[in-house]
């Protein structure tokens, strides 16, 4: 709430006041609830999620539980853009991605890079592959920005670049 005043609102199941810390929401274990599919194709910023987060009570007591936590990592981005001043893209292309030489990774991809994006696979009831949908696109295109950030699973790299990453 320091940094985000809508946690002054987050509430437990009982409607108590539920602090979470950012090493929680790092770690896993701040028991931030989930958004619906249809709640992440309507938001277009970071800014526009929290209040979604913070409208549902924790489902665990902070720190209680380890529970893989989407909400947690977004929260943290807006963190991130509140305390920088800058949007969590282009805090990470000046920050990260450019001091890396990390050329092809974004959350919008420009026309040339969405060209080369791959396909999404997923299996039909009877087993087989089939090209299906990104799901994180929502429909949209990989260079639209009408859609949020997600610091959870919201990047767009090659090999190469990653490659980068984790050398750094």
């Amino acid at each position: 709430e320091k940094h985000l005043p809508e946690f002054k609102n987050l509430k437990n199941k009982d409607g108590d006041y539920a602090p979470i810390t950012i090493r929680q929401l790092l770690t896993h274990t701040s028991g931030l609830a989930e958004i619906t599919a249809e709640q992440a194709k309507e938001a277009k910023t970071l800014a526009e999620v929290i209040p979604l987060y913070v409208a549902q009570p924790v489902k665990f007591p902070p720190g209680s539980q380890w529970v893989y936590c989407q909400s947690g990592i977004n929260t943290a981005a807006r963190i991130v853009e509140v305390v920088s001043g800058e949007q969590f893209p282009e805090f990470l292309e000046k920050n990260l991605f450019q001091p890396l030489g990390m050329k092809d990774t974004a959350f919008y991809l420009s026309e040339d890079q969405a060209k080369r994006l791959s396909k999404t696979y997923k299996r039909t009831p009877e087993g087989k592959l089939e090209a299906g949908e990104n799901p994180i696109l929502h429909g949209r295109s990989a260079s639209d920005r009408e859609r949020f950030p997600a610091a959870n699973g919201g990047l767009f790299s090659t090999a190469g670049d990653y490659l980068k990453f984790c050398q750094m």
